[in-house]
């Protein structure tokens, strides 16, 4: 897609978080509280950028690590993507829990650009217009740092793992389709052994 035109997305992701948390509580039961771009649109301007991961936000919602599981979806999720209309949008979200670092192996460095008590950061989407995004990110952690939080990703992604996979065999002749409770085990275990090629390329430096 377009440079501008993803541009445009990651203002409209500002614009549907927004629109959510403005809801009536308990109407949307998840609740985000931030959001943080990474991917490309974090380098310099270029006239393209990849359709698929071009434009990436990590949402910072009220979920444990465990339910934020890497690669998976926390409880909610699918009624707050509804409500935002973001699920047909040309973007990767991933779901990070509060209190919990929101960068990993794969959100590198990433930029706040919309937050619950601030609104959209306008500095920020400008910065990212102007191909100099990249000014505004942190620095990279540590290669001890990346191996704790790999570690720590682990840890709740094999609970995730454990919990979808008794949950699948709890309900496999359960009426009704089984295919959801198949796609959260499948989400968990790609997850998992995403975290696991990471934290051996970060073991082999």
């Amino acid at each position: 897609m377009k440079w501008a035109t993803a541009v445009r997305t990651v203002e409209q992701v500002a614009e549907r978080c927004g629109h959510v948390a403005a809801q009536p509580p308990g109407i949307v039961r998840l609740r985000v509280t931030e959001a943080w771009l990474w991917g490309p649109l974090l380098g310099p301007a270029a006239d393209e950028v990849p359709d698929a991961g071009g434009v990436g936000a990590a949402l910072v919602c009220d979920a444990t690590a465990e339910d934020c599981a890497w690669g998976t979806a926390p409880p909610g999720a699918g009624q707050w993507l509804a409500a935002s209309g973001l699920a047909k949008r040309p973007v990767r979200l991933v779901f990070r829990p509060a209190g919990q670092p929101v960068w990993n192996h794969a959100v590198v460095r990433p930029v706040r650009f919309w937050s619950l008590d601030e609104g959209p950061d306008e500095a920020v989407v400008a910065a990212v217009r102007a191909g100099e995004g990249g000014a505004l990110r942190p620095p990279a952690p540590a290669p001890v740092e990346l191996a704790q939080r790999l570690e720590q990703e682990l840890a709740a992604s094999l609970a995730a793992v454990r919990r979808t996979s008794a949950d699948h065999d709890a309900h496999r002749w359960s009426p009704g389709s089984p295919l959801a409770r198949a796609d959260a085990l499948a989400d968990a275990v790609r997850g998992h052994l995403e975290l696991l090629d990471a934290s051996a390329a970060a073991a082999r430096g």
